[in-house]
């Protein structure tokens, strides 16, 4: 169910000039995933990457990564459980920080490797030429 909302100018700061709200309802598994997609994509909040990935660039994969890709990202996703799994663990004191830190050095790789294959970000396209 896909939902959208006006805020009230008062509640946002004075520069952001926005005031709609969209809602989206997702499961858990869901927001955990793209949530984890932000952090690797490098954006601070879950909005900035929906924002830039809705309207501000194009992803090119090439033919040749599509199902390579299409794996990753089920590895990815299936490493982030993992990985919360252990982060419990190990506050639990049940197994050592240092197999945290395997799966969290494992899953920044492998989130580069799905970054090189799906292809740089082609945003010259939708943004207007200086002139």
């Amino acid at each position: 169910m896909l939902t959208t909302t006006t805020n009230p100018t008062k509640t946002l700061p004075p520069k952001s000039g926005r005031t709609e709200n969209v809602r989206v309802r997702l499961t858990t598994l869901e927001k955990e995933d793209l949530t984890k997609r932000a952090a690797e994509a490098g954006e601070k909040t879950v909005s900035d990457y929906l924002r830039k990935r809705a309207f501000n660039c194009v992803y090119t994969v090439p033919a040749i990564n599509e199902q390579a890709c299409a794996e990753l990202r089920k590895m990815g996703t299936h490493l982030y459980q993992m990985t919360r799994f252990v982060e419990k663990a190990v506050q639990a004191g049940q197994i050592p920080i240092q197999s945290l830190e395997v799966l969290q050095e494992f899953s920044k790789t492998l989130g580069e490797y799905h970054q090189e294959l799906r292809g740089k970000i082609v945003s010259e396209f939708l943004t207007e030429p200086n002139t």
